[in-house]
C-alpha cells in the first residue's frame, strides 16, 4: 500500500502517518512547509491548491491510496468564515489527480459539522441539506461531489465524519492544552458550565480508525468516534486534577452559547459492525497520556478555555 496523505503535519496527520508507517505502508506525507520530521515516512512540500506542485507530486508518489486531511481550521472562527470553497475545488481536483495517476482507494474526512446538533445522536443517514455552518456546508458539498467523481472513475472512496478530537499536539486554544497551560501559570482555568455533552476520542484512536478505514473496502459516510458522550464538565475537572489543582478550575465562569447543543454523539454502527473497529484508549487512559504530554513541553503559551 502506497499512501499519499496530505494535512500530513497537521494534529490528525501526524499520528495517522505514524500508524500507516508502522503498519507497513510506504507513506508519503505532504506538507505545505519542510519538515524535519525522523521515520520512515517521504515528505512532500506543496500546497493543495497548487495544482501544478499536486501533480507533480501524484506522478513521484504514484499512491494507490489517498487519505486527505488537509484544511484550514486556524482562526477562532474558523468554522463560520467563507474560506472553505476553495478547500471543496482543490480537493476535487486532488482526487482526479489521484485517480488518473492509478489510485484505487481514497478516504477524504468530513466532520460532525456537516450534522444538525439537534438531532443529539447521529447516524450517517440524517445528513440535513443545509448545515449550519460554511465550514458544514462546505464538508457536506465535497461528501457529495467526492462520491459522484469518484464513481465515474472507478475510484473506492470513505468518507470519515470525525467527532471530537484531543490528544497531543491539539491547537493551544482548545479545552485541554488551554487548561494545562492555565494551571501550570498558577492562574485561574475558567469555563462554562460544561453541562453539554459531546463524543470524544483521542487522536491516536482517529488516526487507528482512519488507517483500518484506508485498508477496507467500505465505503460511503462512516462516523469516528467513541459512540459515548460526555460532560464537557468532566473533562475539564479530570484535567485539573491530573494538574493537581482542582482548585483552580471555574466551571460556570463564562456564558455557554445560546445556541450550544446539549448533545453531539456518534452512532458508530458502521465504524464497530462493518469495519470492526474499537477505540483502544479509554478517556481515563487517554487523558492521563495527554496531560502527561503537554506537562513535558511546559511552558505552554496561556490560553482561554472554551468549553
Amino acid at each position: 500500500m502506497r499512501v499519499l496523505v496530505t494535512g500530513a503535519s497537521g494534529f490528525i496527520g501526524r499520528p495517522c502517518v505514524a500508524r500507516l508507517a508502522d503498519e507497513g505502508a510506504e507513506v508519503h506525507a505532504v506538507s505545505r512547509r519542510a519538515q524535519h520530521v525522523d521515520g520512515p515516512a517521504t515528505w512532500h512540500v506543496a500546497d493543495v491548491h497548487d495544482p501544478d506542485a499536486i501533480a507533480a507530486v501524484m506522478q513521484r508518489a504514484r499512491p494507490t491510496h489517498l487519505l486527505h486531511l488537509a484544511w484550514d481550521l486556524t482562526g477562532s472562527d474558523w468554522a463560520t468564515t467563507e474560506g472553505h470553497a476553495a478547500w471543496v475545488t482543490s480537493s476535487l481536483h486532488l482526487l482526479r489527480l489521484f485517480g488518473e495517476a492509478g489510485g484505487r482507494r481514497a478516504v477524504l474526512v468530513g466532520s460532525c459539522a456537516e450534522y444538525d446538533w439537534a438531532v443529539g445522536r447521529c447516524r450517517e443517514s440524517d445528513v440535513p441539506d443545509t448545515p449550519a455552518t460554511p465550514y458544514g456546508a462546505a464538508k457536506r458539498t465535497l461528501a457529495t461531489r467526492a462520491a459522484a467523481q469518484a464513481r465515474e472513475a472507478g475510484l473506492s472512496l470513505a468518507w470519515a465524519r470525525i467527532f471530537f478530537v484531543y490528544g497531543p499536539g491539539e491547537p493551544p486554544s482548545r479545552l485541554i492544552p488551554s487548561i494545562v497551560a492555565a494551571v501550570h501559570a498558577g492562574a485561574t482555568a475558567r469555563c462554562t458550565r460544561g453541562d453539554q455533552r459531546r463524543d470524544y476520542l483521542h487522536v491516536d484512536d482517529v488516526a487507528d480508525a482512519l488507517a483500518c478505514m484506508l485498508a477496507a473496502d467500505v465505503e460511503g459516510a462512516i462516523n469516528v468516534g467513541s459512540g459515548q458522550a460526555v460532560e464537557i464538565a468532566a473533562i475539564a475537572r479530570g484535567v485539573a486534577a491530573r494538574m493537581g489543582r482542582p482548585d483552580l478550575l471555574a466551571l460556570g465562569a463564562i456564558e455557554s452559547p445560546m445556541a450550544a447543543a446539549p448533545l453531539v454523539e456518534a452512532d458508530v454502527t458502521r465504524l464497530a459492525i462493518e469495519l470492526g473497529w474499537r477505540p483502544r484508549l479509554t478517556l481515563e487512559a487517554g487523558l492521563d497520556a495527554t496531560v502527561a504530554w503537554y506537562r513535558a513541553r511546559q511552558p505552554l503559551a496561556q490560553g482561554v478555555p472554551h468549553a
